[in-house]
């Protein structure tokens, strides 16, 4: 290798390497984020988050149920967005000079809220309650995990967050569905206000780690006992 050449090359390792160093020195470490390495995995979905910010990658693996790890393309110089891959398993690890990766500890994947349908309340006409499959829980089983406060709100950040169209009871079976399959999830909270889930829509927001219950008469809140 000629002189030029070894020293043009030594340039794009410092260059690379100062970049990453960035990101180690400010939010990588400690953080869920393993710098220089890659999920060497095809992603079920790319999405484009700022540039710089490979938290904000993390957090869109983070509010979707069937991500569980995420790869994060370090920028070019000048540009405003950076690309995030979302895996749906977690695949080998693979050094990658230009990327930032994460895993999300998920214990097993929750459901869709909408693929499985729970009765709330039981059937008036006196036959038993159809049966929460697959498990093959009872309802009254499957609502026996939960201390349900009404007009409460857990406080504490949500780890997964989105808003559907409210059906049958509201809302509150397809979110308290989605934390009965994920051991992460401590508590549910369906929110029905009017700015943040314009009606018919509800939000659910899953927490790993609830706070004290606050007043919220648009808000309920299901506490895993």
């Amino acid at each position: 290798m000629s002189r030029s050449m070894f020293a043009a090359a030594l340039a794009a390792a410092v260059l690379a390497g100062t970049a990453l160093a960035a990101y180690v020195g400010n939010e990588v470490v400690g953080s869920g984020m393993s710098p220089g390495t890659r999920y060497d995995g095809a992603p079920y979905s790319s999405v484009q988050v700022p540039a710089g910010d490979p938290a904000a990658c993390r957090e869109a693996c983070r509010g979707d149920l069937r991500c569980l790890a995420w790869n994060y393309r370090t920028p070019e110089r000048g540009d405003r967005t950076s690309q995030c891959d979302l895996l749906d398993s977690v695949p080998t690890l693979v050094w990658d000079d230009y990327s930032i990766s994460g895993e999300i500890g998920r214990s097993r994947p929750a459901p869709d809220p909408d693929e499985t349908v729970v009765p709330r309340t039981p059937d008036t006409s006196g036959n038993p309650p159809p049966p929460y499959d697959p498990a093959g829980q009872s309802a009254d089983a499957f609502w026996g995990q939960y201390a349900m406060e009404q007009g409460a709100e857990a406080a504490g950040d949500a780890y997964a967050t989105w808003t559907y169209v409210a059906k049958g009871d509201g809302g509150l079976t397809r979110c308290a569905t989605a934390c009965a399959g994920d051991d992460k999830c401590r508590a549910f909270v369906v929110r029905s206000d009017a700015e943040l889930a314009p009606k018919p829509q509800v939000m659910c927001e899953l927490k790993a780690s609830p706070g004290k219950l606050l007043r919220n008469p648009d808000a309920v809140t299901g506490l895993k006992r």
